[in-house]
């Protein structure tokens, strides 16, 4: 008998992950927002990693294949100032 997955929420499977939901979240949005920009302006995966000094085109794959644990928050924004996208962040109390 073949054991059924139960559908987890994205809060769920960080957990499971052991990554914490609002490190993953803005992560994740970052990363989108870089993947958009790239394909509007047909930037090359090659040519993003050309852009920032100590990245590699291997690490650009993994981020962009949604392996949001190859990447710091402070290096998707480095990227994001490469591409000339401003980011801002903000907190609010739980």
């Amino acid at each position: 008998m073949k054991k059924k997955l139960k559908p987890q929420s994205i809060e769920e499977l960080a957990k499971d992950w052991g990554i914490d939901y609002q490190v993953f979240r803005i992560k994740s949005g970052l990363i989108d927002t870089i993947k958009r920009h790239c394909e509007t302006c047909k930037i090359s995966q090659r040519k993003l990693a050309s852009m920032v000094e100590g990245l590699t085109q291997d690490r650009v794959s993994k981020i962009f294949s949604g392996q949001v644990g190859h990447m710091t928050i402070d290096k998707l924004i480095e990227i994001l100032s490469a591409l000339e996208i401003k980011v801002a962040l903000k907190a609010k109390a739980a």
